[in-house]
């Protein structure tokens, strides 16, 4: 009789235990390089909780061991925060060890979050524009009622396409409009997925792919407090150009 004298795992290569965290979907247009650019389909809009307008600051918190003053994440609020107790000092770039300059803060960004469909990766995502110039550049779009329409349920009749110019300072970016009928693949993906996003999740701290919270007495969470929204498109149909699938 042979003794098994090694445990079998030992005989085994090596696997690789390490696991990516699954990517978020979230997408900010600074995430794009010189000259690229993405284009995605905006679903749903002010009314239906899928489009919200607030501000974001980054947070510091002091370390209980040590009385450090660390980074503690971001804070979203419906209007602008002021200057909390906990609002994250500036950096100081120019020197190798980028100390915190005490005394300064991190200017809070007003932000448009909208739900979207994205062509490049054919899935739901969360597009958070900080960018002043795009949110312009969008809200002036939504405004042309006539030639960028929304289906009656409350799918864009159009994608957009945002593009990144330069770096550094030197950045600057664009939306191009494109007039698209919404595929009957996509409307069916919004009907079965549109009750578990709501955006205002995000001024209570919790995850908008997490649906519409209530309280205890089943109220919406955050009670009457408006939703900050500027951007409101009206709902209107025609009949679309372009029968792509996106």
């Amino acid at each position: 009789m042979t003794l098994q004298v090694l445990p079998p795992e030992l005989l085994e290569a090596p696997k690789d235990t390490i696991q990516k965290a699954p990517e978020k979907p979230y997408w900010k247009p600074s995430s794009l390089k010189d000259g690229e650019s993405e284009e995605f389909r905006l679903l749903g809009c002010y009314e239906t909780g899928h489009s919200i307008v607030g501000w974001q600051y980054a947070s510091e918190r002091r370390d209980d061991k040590t009385g450090d003053l660390r980074f503690n994440g971001f804070v979203v609020t419906r209007s602008h925060p002021g200057s909390p107790q906990d609002i994250a000092r500036e950096t100081d770039w120019s020197k190798p060890d980028r100390p915190k300059i005490d005394g300064t803060f991190v200017k809070p960004k007003r932000f448009l979050a909208w739900v979207a469909t994205s062509a490049a990766r054919g899935r739901m995502e969360v597009l958070f524009i900080e960018q002043k110039s795009l949110r312009e550049m969008l809200t002036e779009i939504l405004q042309e009622e006539d030639d960028y329409t929304w289906t009656e349920e409350g799918l864009a009749n159009f994608s957009i396409k945002i593009s990144r110019k330069g770096t550094g300072l030197e950045t600057s970016y664009s939306i191009l409009p494109k007039v698209r009928k919404v595929p009957e693949k996509i409307v069916k993906e919004w009907q079965t997925s549109k009750d578990s996003i709501w955006l205002p999740n995000f001024f209570e701290g919790k995850d908008p792919f997490d649906g519409r919270q209530t309280d205890e007495k089943g109220l919406p969470a955050g009670g009457t407090d408006k939703r900050g929204a500027t951007v409101l498109p009206k709902v209107k149909t025609q009949q679309t150009q372009d029968n792509n699938e996106f």
